[in-house]
């Protein structure tokens, strides 16, 4: 599908933006949803089990925008194969991309995808990047991927688990796992556990600025196998 009809099929279902990520080595182009605040209302759903689950998705949250920063600034990205998990609008799996890496972008929500799908057309991606509607409980990956990225995943504990058992099981033996949260309390509960999985971590925080000149304090962490 062209990039004009995919942005065509976004803007039937909802109001976008065009933001510009500066980085060290490139601008990324991203579309994104204009006031996401809006949507809360009609986004948001109950499952089953009578759980609220609102539309996160719909913001990029300065978690990605820390994550793309810390990507751009390192290497060991080329022909290596990347797996993005809750990839949201794209933005890091798309860093990614353009040092190198063959991309698989996942994420529970269809329409995220959609965005992912447009942005990488949109940075000259389209080579190197896939896309795959997946819930982390039961991921449906084959083979293993040198490093695995995601940001504002861990701020629950029902994720911790599915999110290391994964990690367990598709991150090969030298290979990296690359987390950004805004240092939220509930990610303490995380990283304790990161050692029962045979796995050790790197942290860094530092300061990012949103497209609306916000400044937050975003720490990465990096996970490996244990030696």
């Amino acid at each position: 599908m062209s990039p004009q009809m995919l942005l065509q099929q976004i803007k039937n279902r909802y109001p976008v933006a065009e933001q510009t990520i500066p980085l060290t080595t490139a601008h990324i182009r991203m579309a994104v949803i204009d006031d996401p605040d809006q949507l809360l209302d009609t986004l948001s759903k109950e499952d089953q089990w009578g759980m609220l689950h609102l539309p996160y998705w719909t913001y990029l949250w300065p978690s990605a925008i820390g994550l793309a920063h810390y990507l751009d600034q390192i290497h060991g990205f080329a022909r290596q194969r990347v797996l993005e998990i809750g990839c949201g609008f794209g933005l890091a799996g798309i860093v990614a991309c353009q040092k190198g890496g063959v991309v698989l972008f996942t994420d529970y929500e269809r329409d995220t995808l959609t965005f992912a799908r447009y942005n990488t057309l949109r940075n000259g991606c389209v080579n190197r990047a896939s896309f795959v509607q997946m819930d982390w409980n039961t991921p449906c990956l084959k083979g293993k991927f040198s490093r695995i990225l995601a940001s504002d995943v861990i701020y629950e504990e029902t994720h911790w688990d599915p999110i290391l058992t994964l990690i367990q099981t598709y991150l090969t033996p030298d290979g990296d796992a690359i987390f950004s949260e805004p240092n939220r309390v509930s990610a303490s509960g995380f990283l304790e556990r990161i050692g029962r999985y045979g796995f050790t971590y790197a942290k860094q925080t530092d300061d990012v600025v949103s497209p609306d000149g916000t400044v937050s304090k975003i720490s990465i962490y990096c996970v490996k196998r244990g030696r």
